[in-house]
């Protein structure tokens, strides 16, 4: 998070956290699976398994963060969670320096080097050059 402050950017430094918290995750029905976030009371959920717990990263990640920026403390994770039969219980792992960076969604000037006749073409073409590399750089990283 960055703050003006007469003209001078200065960057806000947070402690990192890397954690796991436990989630109880029940299969509502076919393509529902329904998640409790024991330590933050709440819950969230997805249309597979895997995406049901990547939400409930989402969803840690994110109330980690807003707790982060007022000054609230994280709450310590839960273990020896007892839940009920028709229930799985697991640990879902957050990294909140990752999510961060992933969530900063500024956009920064950077100058690249092209070949003169790619700019050519692209630029008879129409092409969003920020978007090309941007595209680029999303799958080449996997994002």
């Amino acid at each position: 998070m960055v703050d003006e402050f007469w003209g001078h950017s200065m960057q806000k430094k947070y402690q990192n956290v890397k954690a796991a918290y436990p989630v109880i995750v029940k299969q509502e029905k076919a393509n529902l699976y329904l998640v409790h976030i024991i330590d933050f009371d709440s819950d969230t959920s997805g249309s597979t398994l895997s995406e049901a717990i990547e939400m409930a990263r989402d969803a840690i990640s994110e109330e980690g963060v807003a707790r982060q920026n007022v000054g609230l403390p994280l709450p310590k994770p839960s273990f020896n969670v007892k839940a009920s039969k028709d229930t799985i219980v697991t640990y879902v792992d957050i990294d909140l320096a990752k999510f961060r960076r992933m969530s900063d969604n500024r956009t920064i000037k950077k100058t690249i080097t092209i070949p003169s006749y790619l700019n050519e073409l692209g630029r008879e073409h129409d092409i969003n050059f920020s978007e090309t590399m941007t595209n680029a750089l999303k799958a080449k990283l996997g994002l």
